[in-house]
């Protein structure tokens, strides 16, 4: 396992990887692949199918939704953040948002099959990646009630 790599993630991802240790952290990192994407390109494009969830490890994306005629931006993707986890754990590999690079990003790509196998089939794993995801969700949660209560006060 490259240790660069190693050590990128245990920076951006600190809680992630504290959780997971040195081993687990290996096999995690064994089922992604890197990916470096140009600017200006839609990573994910709003209600389209998505088959991997993605780590961000370096640059900025932008986060939008169609309403009618408009685009509407809902928020910014940078390092430390993941992408596509509620298309792969709703199972409607559907995009929840049009993702679009920024600047020049690097990520860490994995497929849903193999976010899967290593939910169903590592334990240790599974209940850090898990108990991640469901902070992360409850966070943007909060986070969009937050705007659309400030939307609506008069």
């Amino acid at each position: 396992m490259n240790q660069d790599l190693i050590a990128e993630f245990q920076r951006r991802f600190p809680d992630v990887s504290s959780e997971l240790g040195p081993d687990n952290l290996v096999r995690l990192l064994d089922a992604c692949t890197v990916v470096d994407l140009p600017p200006r390109r839609k990573l994910f494009r709003d209600r389209m199918p998505v088959d991997s969830l993605y780590l961000v490890l370096e640059g900025e994306m932008l986060a939008s939704v169609e309403d009618g005629a408009k685009t509407v931006e809902v928020g910014h993707v940078k390092p430390g953040d993941w992408l596509g986890e509620v298309a792969v754990l709703s199972g409607e590999m559907l995009a929840s948002s049009t993702i679009s690079t920024v600047t020049r990003c690097r990520a860490l790509k994995m497929h849903a099959r193999d976010f899967e196998n290593l939910v169903i089939h590592d334990e240790d794993i599974s209940h850090v990646l898990l108990g991640q995801l469901v902070m992360l969700l409850a966070e943007r949660l909060r986070e969009s009630n937050a705007t659309a209560a400030k939307m609506t006060s008069p």
